[in-house]
């Protein structure tokens, strides 16, 4: 569990003291800090468009997401990150009154941002993990108190025996009559009052045996962000590719074109960000697996899923915010049972490994034996040699040499009977050699 928040302006001066020693040494404390604990787990998983277009629909996701749908779902994306580092990143700008601990990492951020240059990967790594950090010990926080409001909702009050109790007293001896008990002075109505606030309904479609917490990282195009998380104690469980049915159908169509896709139609000019947009994608996409297989062969970045979701077309519904929402809606369905079910596969894949038995299979070392025996290499087979080398090696039947021997002794006689008398003596012979002819039955 990450340490509690540090107050600003502290009274005694070895407070402050301690605070400006935390505070420089807080990338140090940042890096030690675990994310994850025993009892309490989360899935991280990346979300990033295919292309510029398909991106779109990370916007539509991000809308649905930070929806009260599911309890255990959280969001990071690129601008509320900005909009942190512009928080609590200036030092002259008033903080709020309890600032959260290691809140120094976005001093720098700051200052690049206000300069115009971009972040460095490591330095966005630990920005990211001072957000999740925050995630958990808001997650850890509503568990207690969900917890602490279960537990007093399961003690029955100890008043309402008690009067249960003395009004049955004083109604055995007789001293005075029991005190009436009154309606209770709200009454059941099905109005809602103006103060009254109506508890968010959560689907609650988390499986029992999943992490405490679920966190999409969206807008960030850094492959080698992946790596540095993970040198942090962050590891991200599934990269997940957001794609469009829209751009899939038209890349097939230009596929089984008749021109093979080589005549292009008109397309609008490309703005600077645009791509650049493209130029970053293009840049995630093809050095990701690269990242992924460079780790020790004991990291968790092999254990990294690429996952592909097919979201509807958005372009046709950009102007109608309830049909977006709707949209949105489903993407986010389809990625977090995307999530689930992968979840699922690492559990059948532990079971087998946890249960797979491997067994070394011993060499005979015989010290002193004399030498084996060298065996010829065999010459090359062809089917004529085949047949021979089967002639040689199977022993010949003594009934079919009697056979051949006979067969030989016939030819030689119908050479010198005459022709009248041929066929008589042919009938002959071959009685003679059925009696000779071995039953395979």
């Amino acid at each position: 569990m990450p340490p509690k928040a540090v107050k600003k302006g502290s009274a005694k001066k070895p407070n402050a003291s301690g605070a400006s020693a935390v505070g420089k040494n807080w990338e140090a404390g940042l890096s030690r800090a675990p994310f994850e604990e025993e009892s309490w787990q989360a899935c991280v998983s990346l979300v990033v468009g295919r292309s510029p277009e398909e991106e779109k629909l990370t916007q539509a996701l991000s809308v649905a997401a930070q929806k009260p749908q599911r309890k255990l779902f959280s969001l990071l994306t690129w601008e509320s990150t900005v909009a942190k580092i512009h928080e609590l990143g200036n030092p002259k700008a008033k903080r709020p009154d309890e600032a959260p601990m290691f809140y120094e990492v976005t001093e720098p951020a700051k200052v690049l941002l206000d300069a115009g240059d971009e972040i460095p990967c490591d330095l966005m790594a630990n920005i990211l993990k001072f957000q999740l950090l925050q995630i958990k010990a808001n997650d850890q926080q509503r568990r207690e108190a969900e917890q602490a409001e279960e537990e007093k909702a399961n003690v029955d009050p100890p008043s309402v025996n008690k009067d249960k109790g003395g009004a049955k007293v004083t109604d055995k001896k007789g001293k005075g009559p029991p005190s009436p008990v009154g309606p209770s002075k709200e009454k059941k109505t099905k109005l809602k009052r103006r103060d009254d606030v109506e508890p968010p309904k959560y689907i609650d479609d988390e499986p029992e045996d999943g992490p405490q917490h679920y966190i999409l990282l969206l807008g960030f195009f850094q492959p080698h962000l992946i790596g540095a998380l993970d040198a942090l104690g962050v590891h991200v469980a599934n990269v997940i590719k957001l794609c469009s049915e829209h751009t899939q159908t038209s890349e097939e169509q230009q596929e089984e074109s008749p021109f093979g896709g080589n005549e292009q139609t008109t397309s609008p000019v490309l703005d600077s960000a645009e791509v650049h947009g493209r130029a970053e994608l293009d840049l995630f996409w093809s050095g990701l697996r690269p990242v992924l297989d460079s780790g020790p062969p004991q990291s968790k970045l092999h254990d990294a899923v690429q996952l592909s979701y097919t979201a509807p077309d958005l372009s046709s519904h950009t102007q109608n915010p309830d049909a977006e929402l709707e949209i949105g809606n489903q993407i986010f369905e389809g990625v977090a049972n995307l999530i689930y079910d992968c979840l699922k596969w690492r559990l059948q894949h532990q079971h087998y490994l946890d249960n797979m038995e491997l067994f070394s299979v011993p060499t005979v070392v015989v010290m002193g034996a004399e030498p084996a025996e060298v065996v010829p290499t065999p010459l090359p087979v062809t089917p004529r040699s085949k047949k021979k080398l089967v002639r040689e090696e199977t022993p010949p039947d003594q009934d079919m040499l009697n056979i051949h021997k006979v067969l030989l002794k016939s030819s030689m006689q119908q050479e010198k009977v005459p022709p009248t008398t041929s066929l008589g003596i042919t009938v002959i012979l071959k009685r003679d050699i059925s009696a000779f002819t071995p039953s395979y039955q």
